[in-house]
């Protein structure tokens, strides 16, 4: 089952899209319930699904010292799809049950490098996550503080 245009245009990555461009996403998203305690991905493995949180709180651990939560509708979980090392860069382990959309990283892969327009645009984003997320992962954070 594919998700619908009006839940994708709610998420934070895809705003500012057409309708056009949210049509060639929605096929590709797919609606998935976890469980807590689930693992939806797995530190230094190879990135094959990328998720979007619709709902419920997931926490990811880059090692024993750097971890954070995530728990906002759109939150992103396994962008090393289509960043570099394509390989996991935490563990993302499921803290309640909830909702996330999933599209596999090769169709990801896909769609960014076969829309160059539509790819620039999410592509962005997630660059903006990343910088976001990076003083946690390399715990550049913690120096910030002080």
């Amino acid at each position: 089952m594919s998700t619908d245009i009006q839940t994708l245009k709610s998420l934070d990555l895809f705003a500012g899209l057409n309708f056009g461009e949210l049509e060639q996403i929605a096929p590709l998203m797919h609606p998935m319930k976890v469980t807590e305690g689930e693992v939806l991905t797995r530190k230094g493995e190879i990135a094959s699904t990328f998720f979007i949180i619709l709902s419920g709180n997931f926490m990811l651990s880059f090692n024993e010292e750097r971890s954070f939560t995530l728990h906002n509708k759109g939150n992103i979980i396994g962008l090393s799809t289509v960043v570099s090392p394509f390989r996991y860069t935490a563990t993302a382990v499921a803290l309640t049950d909830g909702l996330v959309l999933f599209m596999q990283g090769q169709e990801f892969l896909r769609l960014v490098q076969s829309n160059s327009a539509l790819g620039d645009k999410i592509m962005r984003k997630i660059n903006e996550i990343v910088l976001e997320r990076m003083p946690y992962m390399t715990g550049t954070w913690e120096k910030r503080r002080y």
